[in-house]
């Protein structure tokens, strides 16, 4: 693969726009919309699916689709094709992503067969059509994901990189929390899904920028430059290297958090604090319109202490952050509104949302990176694959317990202080990672 010019890398990094916001509008309002806050069913919105059983479909639909990630990875990083390993299955996946995507707002069973607490085959339609979208999204993002560590030579090209990436999730991230609660009031959830999906062609960019020669043939040393690492293998391997399990362990940890607070805002909002769902989308604005200055300064810190030093600071601001939610709890009656609670935490943690956003694409990068020098061998997509797995079901085990808990009354308040648990406990847990140091120490005998 040949490495990107430098005016390249903002046009790779834009394939992630549409497919993450397409990802995130599923993690965070589809339980919104088969199951709507308390506020909303009180207004008229219907239920459509029992908590326990979408709960339950929802978690059986990411471990279907973690089992199928281990041979998509392996399949992209052993691939041999004229046209290369990682283009022709993010090309595969294009067109199914976007219409499987589609498909989930559509559940069969709708109207007076609706019972006051859904029905349970709408439950079994959202486990089997989430399943489908999970597959074909990972038959993308992989493909594109391992890529990164091929298409730049350095560790800072990569969190350069990765920072272009996270300035366009963010506007993913925009459209998700900013954008679409201002226009559920308007055309609702549904016609705000259609009027928003054409920015998924967003992905074509890291298709026409990334330029790979074919795996059929053979390096002029003899041997394959993509030589197979048979599927169990390059498992244990992975899982075998420490850097990646002290690394995993913390981002799992965390994921849980941070899937957790976002599949919970829109409640929060709605049954704890009171707010509309336009002010939900302004009091979200605050929390991601510092996001590009924010990795500015990230970037600056990445290159004075380290990215491991500013991925553990940006989770003690996090947890912060969280802490001050409860305090917009409408029973509390404070002098300072719900409102401005909401806007001056989310404001907080903004730094926080820049360095999530970072860190998954740029760590597992440079760790399969830091192995292809040493092994000769890159399996870049297999360590995006198990970061994906590990972090679909931390996804899916969040967004069940979320769901199960959303049925008390109360448990909003709750949302807030777990989440700031798992950041505390994902600080820890990273302690000993020993990459992600700035350069002077690098340096250093």
């Amino acid at each position: 693969m040949k490495v990107v010019k430098r005016w390249q890398e903002p046009i790779y990094a834009i394939g992630g726009f549409g497919p993450g916001f397409m990802y995130q509008i599923v993690m965070t309002y589809l339980l919104y919309f088969y199951r709507p806050a308390f506020t909303r069913v009180e207004a008229g919105a219907l239920v459509l699916a029992p908590a326990g059983a979408y709960a339950f479909g929802m978690l059986v639909a990411r471990i279907l689709d973690g089992v199928v990630d281990i041979p998509i990875a392996t399949w992209t990083d052993n691939l041999k094709s004229k046209w290369g390993r990682r283009r022709p299955l993010m090309v595969l996946g294009f067109i199914p992503t976007i219409l499987s995507f589609l498909l989930l707002w559509y559940p069969p069973i709708t109207g007076n067969r609706l019972g006051p607490d859904g029905h349970w085959g709408n439950a079994v339609f959202i486990a089997v059509a989430s399943t489908i979208y999970f597959f074909f999204h990972t038959l993308m993002i992989v493909p594109y994901l391992a890529s990164l560590s091929e298409i730049v030579r350095d560790e800072e090209s990569r969190v350069r990189v990765a920072s272009w990436q996270t300035v366009f999730s963010t506007a993913g991230y925009v459209l998700t929390f900013v954008v679409a609660p201002i226009l559920f009031s308007q055309f609702g959830i549904r016609g705000t899904i259609w009027l928003l999906a054409p920015v998924f062609i967003s992905f074509l960019g890291p298709i026409l920028v990334i330029k790979e020669s074919s795996t059929l043939e053979m390096s002029e040393e003899g041997v394959n430059s993509s030589a197979d690492v048979p599927l169990w293998e390059s498992v244990k391997k992975t899982l075998g290297n420490r850097t990646f399990r002290i690394y995993m362990l913390s981002v799992a940890t965390f994921f849980f958090g941070l899937q957790f607070f976002l599949g919970g805002i829109a409640f929060m909002a709605a049954d704890m604090m009171g707010l509309t769902e336009a002010q939900l989308g302004l009091m979200n604005a605050a929390a991601f319109a510092p996001i590009p200055f924010m990795l500015l300064i990230f970037n600056w810190v990445v290159k004075k202490k380290g990215a491991k030093w500013a991925f553990r600071l940006g989770l003690l601001i996090f947890a912060l952050a969280m802490l001050l939610f409860p305090l917009g709890w409408t029973e509390l009656n404070l002098p300072i509104s719900p409102f401005m609670v909401g806007v001056i935490a989310g404001g907080i943690g903004s730094f926080s949302i820049g360095v999530f956003f970072t860190i998954p694409y740029a760590f597992p990068a440079q760790i399969a990176a830091s192995e292809a020098e040493e092994t000769g061998k890159d399996r870049a997509g297999m360590y995006f694959a198990v970061q994906g797995v590990i972090n679909q079901f931390m996804g899916g085990l969040a967004g069940s317990i979320l769901a199960l808990l959303l049925n008390w009354r109360f448990g909003v308040i709750a949302i807030g202080p777990i989440v700031a648990v798992t950041c505390v406990l994902a600080y820890f847990f990273f302690a000993p990672y020993p990459l992600g140091k700035p350069k002077k120490e690098k340096a250093s005998p």
